[in-house]
Formats: C-alpha cells, sequence, structure tokens
C-alpha cells in the first residue's frame, strides 16, 4: 500500500514541477504596483481564508487537523460506508461500489447516484486515487481492525490528496465506544450516544445470558458447495464465537477468508446446528443423502443467514448486531430477555434511518 501510494505521489509531484515550469517559460514576470498588490490582497483574503480546524486524535493515535463542521465524507470501503451511515449518511460523497437492489431499498436511492470510490485495503477494489482526488472531500474515515501500518499509510494517502484521513477502530464489543468518537469527530454526540446504548445493552445482555447458557454447538459454511468453513478462532469467527460454540478447529485455518474441508471433515464434527451464507441454496445442498445424515439436517437446525441490506455477518461491520438478535432467536428460542422482532426494527431505525414493516422482518429473518 505504502509502495502505490509513495509512487502516485511522486508522480504528482512531477507533474506539478512540469507544469510550473512550463508556465514560468510562458510568461514573463509581471510587476504590480503596490497600490494594486494591498487591493488584490484584500478581494482574494476571503476566498483564501480556511475552513475553522480542530485537532482530532484517531484511534491509532494520529493527530490529525479535521474541520469543525465536516460536510463531505468519503469512507475507506464498505465497512466504513455502514459505520457512518447512521450517522452521516446524508454527507457521503461516495461508495466503495454500486449498491444493489436490495441496499438501494433500505438506504434510499440517493446513495445509488454516488460514485465508487473502491476500498483502502481490498485486494481487487483498491482505492480509486483519481476519483477520490477529484471529489473535494473534506475527510475520509476508515474503520475497523487497525492493520499493521494503518498510521504510515493514512499519512502517505493524506499527503497524497491533501485530505484529512482518520482512522477508527472497531470490534463487536467495543463500537460503542467507535460510535462515541465518530460522534464527536462529526459534533453529533447526541446522536451517537443513543447508539452506543443500544450496542452497550445488547453486548451486555449477551454476555449476561451465557454466565448460565451453554452455547451451542455449530459450524459455519459458505461456498459454492458449502466446503468452506469459518474456522474457530479466525477473523469472521468474531461474531460466530460471541453466539456460538464454533467447533470447525482447523490446523491451517484462513485468518481472513474460509478455509476449505471435505465433507468427511464435516461429519466428524457432525455439528448440532450448521448456518451458511453466501453459499448456493441450502435446501439443494442438503437435499444429497450424504448430508441428509448429519445431525443438524436431520433435525432441521439449519439456516441461511439472512441479507438486507447487507449480510448480517459479512462484511464484519455493524451489521453483525443484527446476527446477534437472529441467532438468539434461532438457536436459544425465549431465553434472551429482549422482543427480537422490536429490537430488529430499532436497528433499522438507528443504523439505516428505515421503518420495517412486520412482513419485512418475516421476509428478511424467516421468523414472525
Amino acid at each position: 500500500m505504502k509502495k502505490i501510494i509513495s509512487l502516485l505521489l511522486t508522480l504528482v509531484m512531477l507533474f506539478s514541477l512540469c507544469a510550473c515550469g512550463a508556465k514560468q517559460e510562458s510568461e514573463p514576470e509581471k510587476t504590480v504596483a503596490p497600490e494594486q498588490q494591498e487591493e488584490s490582497e484584500k478581494t482574494d483574503a476571503p476566498a483564501e481564508a480556511k475552513k475553522e480546524t480542530k485537532l482530532f486524535v484517531d484511534s491509532a493515535g494520529r493527530e490529525v487537523e479535521v474541520p469543525v463542521n465536516i460536510e463531505r465524507i468519503i469512507p475507506s470501503g464498505g465497512m466504513a460506508l455502514m459505520f457512518v451511515w447512521p450517522l452521516a449518511g446524508d454527507k457521503l460523497v461516495s461508495v466503495d461500489h454500486k449498491l444493489s437492489d436490495i441496499q438501494t431499498k433500505y438506504l434510499g436511492h440517493g446513495a445509488d447516484d454516488l460514485p465508487e470510490t473502491g476500498n483502502l485495503y481490498r485486494v481487487g477494489e483498491e482505492l480509486n486515487i483519481e476519483e477520490v482526488a477529484s471529489l473535494d472531500a473534506d475527510i475520509i474515515i476508515d474503520f475497523g481492525e487497525a492493520k499493521e501500518d494503518i498510521s504510515k499509510d493514512l499519512d502517505y494517502l493524506q499527503d497524497l490528496l491533501g485530505v484529512p484521513c482518520v482512522f477508527i477502530s472497531g470490534t463487536l464489543e467495543n463500537s460503542a465506544d467507535s460510535y462515541r468518537m465518530l460522534g464527536e469527530l462529526l459534533g453529533k454526540d447526541e446522536q451517537a450516544e443513543e447508539i452506543a446504548k443500544y450496542i452497550e445493552n445488547l453486548v451486555d445482555t449477551v454476555h449476561k445470558v451465557f454466565e448460565t447458557t451453554e452455547k451451542k454447538n455449530a459450524v459455519i459454511l459458505n461456498g459454492a458447495d458449502a466446503l468452506g468453513c469459518v474456522a474457530s478462532g479466525t477473523y469472521f469467527d468474531e461474531i460466530w464465537a460471541f453466539m456460538l460454540n464454533n467447533i470447525a478447529v482447523v490446523d491451517e485455518s484462513q485468518m481472513y477468508a474460509s478455509t476449505g474441508i471435505d465433507f468427511e471433515q464435516l461429519a466428524n464434527w457432525d455439528p448440532e446446528y450448521l448456518f451458511f451464507y453466501g453459499s448456493n441454496d441450502p435446501e439443494k445442498i442438503v437435499d444429497a443423502d450424504s448430508w441428509q445424515e448429519l445431525s443438524a439436517v436431520k433435525n432441521g437446525k439449519y439456516y441461511n443467514v439472512p441479507i438486507g441490506p447487507y449480510g448480517y455477518v459479512t462484511p464484519p461491520s455493524v451489521n453483525r448486531y443484527l446476527a446477534i438478535i437472529w441467532i438468539s432467536e434461532v438457536v436459544y428460542p425465549g431465553v434472551f430477555p429482549w422482543d427480537a422482532k422490536e429490537m430488529t426494527k430499532e436497528f433499522y431505525d438507528l443504523f439505516y434511518h428505515y421503518d420495517l414493516s412486520d412482513e419485512e422482518y418475516t421476509e428478511i429473518t424467516g421468523l414472525n
């Protein structure tokens, strides 16, 4: 990442030097009378006046000078977009990639016309530097897990574009504080606190329930043949380990991707619950004779993870709080002291500003 940004920075500097040189050769030096110079300075002063700024310390410990009033935001990728949306969806000037129809339905049609700027840390969907530079943004916001070189990467990007870049860390359990930090950055403390309290209530309730309730055994599958698994202890296991006992222990697991297994391995695990995401229709998969021998299939305890507007477990951003509520209802009915439907509706209101109907709730979750 640093090499790419450094190269782009070098090219920009060379272009600027060439442009300046050409201008100096073609334009003779002009002499301006003192009174004309003074009048010119008075006229230009308002145009050159800088926006009022403040210092913001991000999650990487970087002190960044940011505008007091932030009106134009570029998200560093999909996770950042989902994080920023509840507080400042109307201030986003780009999306990571074109919204799907279901995303447009729940996020609104204003976002589907925004330009695509890609992802800072996603191979194959890299940040489109040229597009980013053209959008006159006030700030670029990155969210999620801190990469090893996060400070250097953002400093390079900030120098290249002349746009403040900040990082706000967020995990499943600490995103309440992430929203408080975002609220401080955007001057929306009250709205951020409402979201933070919702998250804290959710997380605290889960901890309390599992003090007296044993987590159920499960395996999480994906891929066209559903023989990729979320291995225990990997990055994408965070939400599953929070709610279940993921028994997919694999010697050579993929930290940031699914880990391939064979059916014999799955049969040896024989979990009580199976969850599918990013797969073909689970009903077609489990229809095979071999799958019919699995306990989860025999007992009808296999589920397809809901989508709307994003998958409930991927990307691993704030959408995962919906997964907590959904899993609590399908795996532990009657155990959690909340109304799953009402909690879900409240999430859609707080995070997507969408009034979810009973029919839509059932359509998305498969629950009544």
